[in-house]
């Protein structure tokens, strides 16, 4: 009897290590698991963040861009009249957003954000059809029966400069708030925007 027991424990205990060695094994390829999950998840994560700052790069860099066209386009309706037969020309861009619009959509989280920067490019599409109107109507008026010196022919144009006038300084004051709002300091310096410095209601320069 004293031999079969000590085989009868002997087995026993070799079963209990056996088990216990499978679920410890279990349980260190679970452990194992979720930290290269945990690493996985967080290389995407980070990847995600450094293609989500690429595109909001080059995104405020045509804000900036087209922040500046608009100063340049309220200067210039806000100075001497020109030529009738000089046509404004515009170097407003919307490409960049086109391109970058369902990536920058997909990973920026803020609606408030995602809002301010679709409104800040209809404006440029707004004010960019609106110019290409402004030289249609010119190019009418000078090949039209009345001559430019046609008092209604010259209150319409100085109703439609009236208009652009606008628009250009709808978007020249959104495309500060955009970036000063969501601008790196490399974006607000190029805006002239300094560190606590309130610009919004700021007038164009002649």
């Amino acid at each position: 009897m004293g031999e079969f027991a000590e085989l009868a424990w002997s087995f026993a205990i070799q079963t209990v290590s056996g088990v216990l060695a499978v679920f410890v094994g279990i349980w260190l390829a679970l452990v194992v698991e979720r930290r290269r999950r945990a690493e996985d998840t967080a290389d995407r994560e980070a990847a995600t963040m450094r293609e989500f700052d690429r595109a909001v790069d080059a995104v405020l860099g045509s804000v900036v861009k087209n922040t500046a066209e608009s100063k340049r386009i309220l200067r210039l309706l806000k100075g001497p009249r020109p030529s009738p037969h000089h046509l404004l020309q515009a170097d407003l861009d919307t490409s960049v957003w086109y391109a970058s619009q369902s990536q920058f959509t997909t990973l920026c989280h803020s609606v408030d954000e995602r809002v301010i920067f679709a409104q800040f490019f209809d404006g440029v599409r707004r004010l960019q059809s609106f110019i290409d109107f402004r030289c249609h109507l010119q190019v009418l008026a000078a090949t039209g029966d009345r001559g430019d010196d046609d008092p209604r022919v010259q209150e319409l144009e100085a109703a439609v400069d009236r208009h652009l006038a606008e628009l250009a300084d709808d978007l020249r004051l959104c495309g500060v708030l955009v970036v000063t709002d969501h601008g790196k300091p490399v974006h607000k310096r190029l805006m002239g925007i300094r560190a606590g410095e309130e610009k919004l209601h700021a007038p164009v320069t002649q």
